[in-house]
């Protein structure tokens, strides 16, 4: 048993030879960040303000009371006299200065908690509008609250990121593999004629429609991927190659489908958990 703890401890509490990795992931999420709310800007008062596309009385049906929205925080700031548009004015200004913050490492992880906080009160406030990204977000600043930034002390907090990714593919493969759309290809098939992908390379797939051993060997391909993930990344002689194989993928999903955002976080977890940065430590000091 004392035995089984000292491992597990010597796996969770690995030494840090280098803080790259938590540099990486802390600017790569702020500039994501950042860059995420640029895009949708033009469209920010009509998906959360309260007189948007889906008024907030329709939205605050589907919100626990105890949760902080942005609508709230409008109605409440609406008592001390100061207008929603100048409310959302300031939220969006404070939203990209923070995010300006956890790039450059100013007080990281307060910064992070701010970030969390406002992000879940825009995200939950308007639920209808949120997909993977979202989600995957708030997890990221969840985790740079979490990882100190300035020091070399053993901590838990990567292994536990990396067993999180780890079970995170293997859930999403196992989903795929217990259905049979991903087995004949009907999930690629759809997918790539979705009514928002493949609208920026327009990509004529109808090539396909004649072969559909094609769609067949790709869904088997993103199965055994996102299966074997928790084995092959694990393994030293095999991680690049699951690596370049797990990125290559969601390339593609940018790619195809044009869903930037989602796969340039996946990208930026599986970089932060996984690629070796004493590689790029090592070449500079060559």
């Amino acid at each position: 048993m004392i035995a089984l703890t000292h491992k597990l401890q010597n796996f969770f509490f690995q030494e840090l030879k280098n803080q790259r990795w938590v540099t990486f992931f802390r600017q790569s999420i702020g500039v994501l960040l950042i860059l995420h709310l640029i895009s949708i800007l033009p469209d920010f008062n009509n998906l959360y303000s309260t007189k948007g596309f889906v008024p907030s009385d329709i939205m605050d049906v589907f919100v626990p009371n105890y949760l902080l929205t942005l609508p709230k925080i409008i109605s409440y700031l609406k008592t001390f006299g100061i207008q929603e548009d100048q409310v959302l004015i300031g939220f969006k200004m404070l939203y990209i200065l923070l995010g300006v913050l956890l790039v450059t490492g100013v007080r990281t992880r307060i910064v992070a908690f701010i970030l969390l906080v406002m992000q879940i009160a825009m995200v939950k406030g308007s639920g209808f509008y949120t997909y993977g990204i979202d989600f995957f977000m708030s997890m990221s600043l969840f985790y740079l609250i979490l990882i100190p930034c300035n020091n070399m002390e053993k901590t838990p907090y990567r292994r536990l990121f990396q067993v999180h990714l780890s079970i995170l593919y293997f859930l999403s493969g196992l989903g795929k593999v217990t259905g049979f759309n991903w087995w004949n290809g009907e999930s690629i098939w759809k997918a790539i004629h979705l009514p928002f992908a493949n609208q920026d390379f327009q990509f004529d797939f109808s090539f396909l429609g004649n072969n559909p051993t094609l769609l067949i060997i790709i869904g088997w391909a993103t199965i055994v991927i996102e299966m074997a993930y928790p084995l092959f990344i694990w393994i030293k002689q095999t991680r690049n190659i699951w690596l370049f194989l797990t990125i290559s993928m969601h390339l593609g999903i940018a790619v195809f489908l044009n869903l930037y955002f989602f796969s340039a976080m996946m990208i930026i977890w599986n970089l932060t958990n996984f690629y070796n940065f004493n590689i790029t430590i090592n070449n500079k000091k060559l």
